[in-house]
């Protein structure tokens, strides 16, 4: 009974410390949420198209996109006398998802030939090793499950430019390569024979 006592009579120890709030603000807080990006409008400057947030705001609640303006407005440097366009200043505030940009890297000029391998497993098995498909634009999940269908075993893409088909189909291979994918000529196969691991 005494602790709702002391909350009626606004004792100093059940206040709550609303720090650098607004004073004239009644609590509970109602909170205006974007109907863009779904946050509350003061966050939208944060988010990845700031503009379209703003046009929501001031097609929807044009007070309250009159008042944030009008609060943002004195925060800006007056000392340079030139001012960017809206359109540069949204640009330069614009951030893309995981910091910096990402840096294209250039393909390197990797010599266009696929290489087939026999790879001896246990005892009397071989699996049969397929690299460079990749360097003709050919799709290697693709490729791999065009293997595993023509010749009825297990295929897996294992490396970067690398398949690892079940058994040893070094002789049919070659032919199947190039008639499904015909950019790849016979000067372009090289056959290895029976490689170690």
């Amino acid at each position: 009974m005494a602790t709702t006592e002391n909350a009626e009579s606004g004792s100093p120890e059940n206040k709550v410390d609303r720090g650098t709030a607004d004073p004239d603000a009644k609590y509970p807080l109602k909170v205006l949420y974007c109907g863009v990006c779904s946050l509350p409008i003061e966050y939208c400057e944060y988010m990845p198209e700031p503009a379209k947030c703003k046009q929501w705001l001031e097609k929807n609640f044009p007070d309250v996109f009159a008042r944030m303006t009008l609060e943002n407005a004195p925060k800006q440097e007056t000392g340079s006398g030139e001012t960017p366009a809206a359109g540069e200043e949204e640009e330069k505030k614009k951030q893309k998802r995981g910091g910096r940009g990402q840096i294209k890297q250039k393909k390197k000029t990797v010599p266009q030939k696929v290489t087939i391998a026999k790879i001896p497993r246990a005892k009397k098995k071989f699996v049969t090793r397929v690299c460079g498909l990749a360097t003709f634009d050919i799709d290697l999940k693709e490729a791999q499950r065009f293997f595993a269908q023509k010749f009825s075993c297990g295929a897996s893409v294992t490396a970067e430019d690398e398949i690892i088909i079940q058994g040893d189909f070094t002789d049919e291979i070659i032919d199947v390569i190039q008639e499904k994918w015909p950019e790849v000529d016979d000067d372009s196969i090289d056959d290895l024979g029976e490689v170690k691991k």
